[in-house]
């Protein structure tokens, strides 16, 4: 974050052309502290914790006068992430501030500092996975009952983004040998016996019709026969596996489809090819290893995509 808002910084006062360029500083626990002062009286933002706030600013106030206008002149307290703050450690910031809150209107006040009077201190949260915002901003920050919160969605982002398109994909059905039929619907049974019911006034007669073999045999090419397990079977209450007699009796529930995994590896190379930013989420470790395994051996085995 700090290379990002420095280079920022320096980007915004070369376009300005400004003689005194803003600066930012880190002071956390890993600065010496030979360079906090000179962070604290030269630099306009500061990144730190509620750590460093908690054991090094706010003890020290009074006796480093580089913390006493740090503290006197600050207007703005950004909480990045602030879903984090949760439970005891998110009780623990909220004391924090609230202490930080006290002496920056301590430190501002005419008698500490040459303002008039204190200064009003202005709290961001920012954070993207937060049910109640103003609730838990008011929780967290030590933001007065008579004083608003102003909550921004999605909707009021002003930041440059591009379009955004969702696809849901389905799998296509694969044969009992594993490969894809590019298909995404399940073949249609095939029945070698079928009772037929034929009504002649009051008597009523059952017949049984079979399918002669070149019926079958004509037929054959577009079924799959996807048999299962017998402990998947049971699990499943499927019915028994077809027999020899009629090979091509099979039930919807044979039929299954390509592994996820595998169509994500097979979208992936896709759009890798296709020289497409984009990026994978996984539920697991092990399923991103897979993916990208697999997609490794998809581009591989192309020669337009073996170099990448």
């Amino acid at each position: 974050q700090f290379t990002k808002i420095d280079a920022l910084l320096q980007s915004l006062s070369h376009n300005k052309g400004s003689d005194s360029p803003l600066r930012a500083g880190v002071i956390d626990g890993d600065t010496p502290h030979c360079q906090r002062d000179d962070i604290a009286n030269s630099c306009q933002i500061i990144l730190t914790n509620p750590d460093t706030i908690h054991a090094a600013i706010l003890p020290n106030w009074k006796k480093k006068r580089a913390y006493k206008d740090l503290l006197g002149r600050l207007t703005t307290i950004i909480i990045d992430e602030a879903h984090i703050y949760m439970g005891a450690f998110g009780a623990h910031v909220s004391i924090v501030l609230a202490r930080l809150h006290r002496i920056c209107r301590v430190a501002s006040s005419p008698s500490n500092s040459p303002f008039e009077r204190p200064k009003t201190l202005q709290y961001i949260a920012t954070s993207a996975t937060m049910a109640n915002p103003e609730k838990v901003a008011r929780l967290l920050c030590p933001i007065g009952e008579d004083e608003s919160v102003c909550v921004l969605t999605a909707e009021d982002d002003g930041s440059p983004c591009s379009a955004k398109f969702f696809f849901v994909w389905n799998p296509p059905i694969v044969d009992i040998n594993g490969n894809s039929t590019q298909s995404l619907f399940a073949p249609k049974n095939i029945e070698a016996t079928s009772p037929r019911v034929k009504t002649d006034g009051a008597a009523i007669e059952a017949k049984e019709v079979v399918e002669s073999a070149n019926d079958v045999e004509s037929r054959a090419s577009t079924v799959v026969n996807i048999p299962i397990g017998r402990r998947k079977r049971q699990k499943k209450n499927c019915p028994a596996i077809p027999s020899r007699r009629h090979p091509h009796v099979h039930s919807e529930a044979f039929v299954r489809r390509r592994h996820a995994a595998d169509e994500t590896a097979f979208l992936f190379a896709k759009a890798i090819a296709a020289q497409t930013r984009c990026i994978v989420f996984c539920k697991t470790r092990m399923l991103v290893e897979w993916v990208y395994e697999a997609t490794l051996k998809i581009l591989s085995g192309s020669p337009k995509t073996s170099h990448l």
